[in-house]
């Protein structure tokens, strides 16, 4: 595996090609090579790959739940809204074991009313970067509920598109130590 970093997020080559790292992440690293990613993630992402139409993002009728039942309890479905030209992002559905792990369930709500204050420019940059960029992004920090910061948490955002080129949701794995 090989890595390149550019001005921001570093992509992945190799085993995770296409997939590319939150900056924060990386700041928290501290210049430590991150770990293999769980295989859950390349799971998801090669599902993706395979139901999308060529050359073009999957969109929510590509994919088809009953096709990854494993999944199902960690998974978060985000809607991307465009509002006077702005992204903004809300909750459209959240997996089970997010809504028990959390403590509450934040389904429904905008993204910077359902996440601590200080986790909103963490999780809204990194949604916002699968949004612009089309490809997944892998993140890893301690759960940003109240309450719940103490749990050790990971997540890949995988852009979907309707239309195959315009963001409008994002698929969100999540992963719990």
């Amino acid at each position: 595996m090989s890595l390149r970093q550019d001005h921001g997020p570093m992509e992945v080559r190799g085993l995770h090609t296409g997939f590319l790292y939150s900056s924060a992440y990386l700041e928290d690293l501290a210049g430590t090579p991150p770990p293999a990613l769980h295989p859950r993630f390349e799971e998801m992402h090669r599902y993706l790959e395979h139901m999308k139409p060529a050359g073009l993002l999957p969109g929510r009728q590509h994919i088809d739940p009953v096709d990854f039942p494993q999944f199902l309890s960690l998974i978060n479905l985000v809607d991307v809204e465009y509002v006077h030209g702005h992204r903004r992002f809300r909750f459209r559905l959240v997996g089970t074991v997010q809504t028990a792990m959390a403590g509450r369930d934040v389904t429904g709500m905008p993204v910077d009313r359902a996440v601590l204050p200080s986790q909103v420019l963490r999780i809204t940059g990194n949604m916002e970067l699968a949004a612009q960029s089309g490809r997944p992004v892998y993140d890893r920090f301690p759960m940003p509920h109240p309450d719940r910061q103490f749990i050790e948490s990971e997540r890949v955002y995988y852009p979907l598109a309707a239309d195959g080129r315009n963001v409008d949701l994002l698929l969100i794995l999540n992963g719990y130590f």
